[in-house]
């Protein structure tokens, strides 16, 4: 996959915040005979219309993250 290229649990994650927004009242930004709010988003994801930004991983914690090390007795 290009890294340009969103995974599926992406593009469902998307599709659902759009349909949320869908339904409290949001235009589409396609023509469609569907009032269905996830077909719509779908579509909208299909056709890329919506706009989205990866963030960078949250790297693990270690013990100069802050993470408590062990005490000794």
């Amino acid at each position: 996959m290009a890294e340009s290229e969103p995974g599926t649990f992406l593009m469902v994650n998307i599709a659902s915040l759009r349909a949320r927004q869908l339904m409290q009242g949001a235009a589409p930004l396609i023509r469609t005979k569907s009032r269905k709010p996830a077909a719509i988003a779908i579509r909208e994801v299909q056709k890329g219309l919506l706009p989205y930004y990866m963030t960078p991983e949250t790297p693990s914690l270690g013990p100069e993250d802050g993470e408590a090390e062990e005490e000794e007795e």
